[in-house]
């Protein structure tokens, strides 16, 4: 039933599942549909469980008695997975991305195969857990090129360096080992997905999402779709320079991106100043404290982003930049200097630009992972 529903339908349930029960009177409004026709669309919906109604209320347009719409949003769990150099970390969620059971754990075995074998165990481990007997469809985030690599066919390849995957027909692989529909992603793009329809661009058209951590990841939102790029590109913007005289990155750029707020960039300026090795945490924990060196290392980089975020917002013109990642920490310690170098390169303009930082947890990135295969249920499209 859900294969034949034409694009009216499938917009009404994407409303529904963004901004929660609404009136038929006040979908037919937001939609620009007729009552008569939302009742046509809808009515299938209800009667096959997808959608689902509410008790009586007074319709807040016209106030009349009405029993308002909504998705049934626990009858359709969905997998996300999100990879990471030695770590699967997983959840199954509800329709609107809500987490109903998670794990993470170390990948044992790094060949595709093993993988996907992995996987599959996940999630007859957290169904059980949960007690589902089926899921809807699978999502897989992955550090890597997910979307613009060679292609046979329909059948996209996957690169993904830091497990040592090269050419790999993921997909097809995750749909045999897990039994349903699965799409793979890179993990900024399919992060950027769960937090405009779910997380802090929920609502928004435009918005940027920058991710601090190992690497510098990007993703823009413009007019409600993601800006696609390739690997390649994004890789670049990680040696986006932004102070000329500033420390050199592993590559040989002087003062990019990278040179400041890579996880491993940050532990070595520290590390140097401290004359023993220090992770990333203890930086930030440190420069918390107020240590000297390590809160110099954090308001440098600090700034950096100011001024890297400054550059985004002026080039894309968003006026929200989210920030998450695993190293999201050093926005929160470094606050006041990333706000006054992001004034300073705003022509002086305080409060142009809405800074959001995200919670540091893997498990969002997983659930990044389940809001594209839901995406692709919703939509009908990869």
């Amino acid at each position: 039933m859900w294969d034949a529903l034409p694009d009216a339908a499938r917009s009404i349930v994407k409303e529904l599942i963004i901004h929660g029960p609404q009136s038929r009177t006040a979908l037919a409004k937001t939609l620009h549909l007729s009552t008569g026709s939302l009742t046509r669309l809808t009515k299938p919906m209800v009667d096959a469980g997808l959608l689902i109604e509410g008790d009586v209320v007074h319709d807040p347009v016209n106030g009349r008695p009405t029993r308002p719409l909504d998705v049934a949003a626990a009858n359709h769990p969905f997998l996300g997975l999100k990879l990471t150099a030695d770590q699967v970390h997983a959840v199954i969620t509800d329709l609107r991305a809500g987490v109903v059971a998670a794990r993470d754990e170390p990948i044992a075995d790094h060949s595709p195969e093993a993988v996907c074998r992995q996987a599959r165990r996940l999630l007859d481990e957290l169904s059980a857990g949960a007690g589902l007997s089926r899921i809807v469809a699978a999502g897989v985030a992955i550090g890597g090129d997910a979307r613009s690599s060679a292609q046979v066919g329909r059948e996209r390849l996957v690169d993904a360096p830091f497990l040592g995957w090269r050419q790999v027909a993921l997909e097809p692989m995750m749909e045999r080992a897990l039994g349903v529909p699965c799409v793979v992603e890179n993990d900024v793009a399919a992060l950027a997905h769960q937090h405009h329809w779910f997380g802090a661009g929920r609502g928004l058209r435009d918005f940027a999402l920058v991710t601090i951590g190992a690497g510098i990841g990007y993703a823009l939102i413009v007019h409600d779709h993601l800006v696609a790029a390739t690997e390649a590109d994004l890789g670049m913007f990680g040696h986006l320079v932004v102070n000329p005289g500033g420390p050199m990155c592993p590559e040989g750029h002087r003062g990019c991106a990278s040179a400041y707020l890579a996880s491993e960039s940050v532990e070595n300026a520290a590390g140097q100043g401290l004359r023993r090795a220090v992770p990333y945490a203890e930086v930030m924990r440190l420069a918390a404290d107020g240590d000297p060196v390590c809160l110099t290392v954090v308001r440098e980089a600090a700034a950096a982003l100011g001024r890297l975020i400054a550059h985004i917002t002026t080039m894309s013109m968003v006026k929200t930049v989210v920030l998450a990642g695993e190293g999201v920490e050093l926005a929160r310690v470094g606050k006041d200097d990333l706000e006054r170098a992001l004034t300073a390169n705003r022509r002086d303009v305080p409060g142009s630009v809405h800074v959001v930082a995200e919670a540091d947890d893997f498990r969002e990135w997983a659930r990044g992972g389940a809001v594209v295969a839901i995406q692709s249920f919703v939509t009908g499209s990869d």
